[in-house]
């Protein structure tokens, strides 16, 4: 009995670990992306930070092929001179940002708007108000440049 018992065990077992977790659709609606609570992060290296509140937050809501974040900062201009880790794309959800980059281009973007921020750019973001965004990352570039 106590054969049979453990017989049961170790299939059942074995069963569950290989039955997939149920997949589902991630919604991303706006409105409820804005109120979302986020998680406090490390603050930049005070070097990056040419000026504002150095505190912001995150939320990783999907890691597949791709990651998508909600990132959330004070109102700051941080330093990007060293080259862009990854192909970014962003959604605005609040707020707005300035990239200037190295070269003088400057590019200004508010809520509803999005863009991508190629791999290797390099200047300055500027978040002149509360700001929150929705970002794509390539998953395998996200897990070089945060481990």
């Amino acid at each position: 009995m106590k054969k049979l018992l453990l017989a049961a065990c170790l299939l059942g077992s074995a069963l569950a670990m290989s039955a997939k977790a149920e997949i589902s659709v991630l919604g991303l609606d706006a409105d409820q992306l804005r109120a979302m609570e986020l998680e406090s992060i490390p603050p930049w290296p005070d070097e990056l930070v040419l000026s504002g509140t150095n505190e912001h937050w995150q939320k990783v809501l999907h890691e597949g092929e791709f990651v998508v974040v909600l990132y959330e900062s004070e109102a700051a201009v941080i330093d990007v001179s060293y080259p862009f880790p990854y192909d970014e794309y962003v959604l605005v959800l609040e707020g707005e940002v300035i990239l200037t980059s190295t070269s003088g281009e400057r590019q200004r973007y508010g809520v509803g708007e999005s863009f991508v921020v190629p791999k290797g750019w390099t200047g300055t973001w500027d978040m002149p108000v509360k700001y929150r965004e929705k970002i794509v990352v390539e998953r395998k570039a996200w897990d070089e440049s945060e481990g």
